[in-house]
């Protein structure tokens, strides 16, 4: 049976977002956003200019509009990760996948924390969608495992979220100290510790 052309469509569009945000995260990570022509872009992803015009808009919105893309990839990863039945393996998973979208896009965080800086100089990241759409899977497993104070909420939603993202980009700078299995174990201890010293959830 033959594929429908609109399913089609939509298969052709999607491989080339992929393919040309994998070519701006790569050029974007060895230079700066405004040393990266849209030509320059479309090359490395093998499409046309046109192709990146229309998947991504205009030259002022790439970055902006690239990052999102990279923000929903990440979002639809940790959902996922964050059905498994075990809320702890979910949460593991979460990391894991975090730590390894960022050794694969390096430049992601740093674009994206630069993105924010430059929106507006007195920039809070609790405030960013892509922050509250993080801490707010994270909140939904972790209530699945431990019964949290309203207080404490945010703060360990956003400690695991920091720690993940932003060790993650240390280690992809090349620290030999930063050994991805460790790092993950690291983060997990801060569950550990709620296990610990909370009561746990009831189902």
């Amino acid at each position: 049976m033959s594929t429908p052309a609109s399913q089609r469509q939509r298969v052709r569009a999607t491989d080339s977002k992929e393919r040309i945000f994998e070519a701006a995260m790569t050029l974007l990570g060895t230079r700066a956003p405004e040393a990266v022509s849209v030509d320059q872009i479309a090359a490395a992803a093998g499409v046309s200019k046109g192709t990146v015009y229309y998947n991504f808009g205009s030259k002022d919105e790439l970055i902006s509009q690239i990052l999102d893309f990279g923000a929903q990839k990440l979002m639809d990863e940790l959902s996922r990760a964050a059905a498994g039945p075990q809320p702890y393996l979910a949460l593991k998973h979460m990391v894991e996948f975090a730590m390894d979208f960022v050794a694969s896009y390096p430049a992601f965080v740093q674009l994206w924390m630069q993105e924010q800086l430059r929106a507006d100089d007195n920039s809070d990241f609790s405030t960013t969608t892509l922050h509250r759409q993080v801490t707010d899977v994270l909140l939904q497993v972790l209530e699945r495992l431990v019964r949290l104070d309203e207080a404490e909420k945010f703060p360990v939603a956003t400690t695991i979220f920091g720690a993940a993202l932003f060790t993650a980009r240390m280690r992809a700078t090349g620290r030999p100290d930063l050994a991805r299995d460790q790092v993950i174990s690291a983060v997990m201890l801060t569950v550990d510790g709620l296990l610990a010293t909370r009561p746990h959830a009831t189902s």
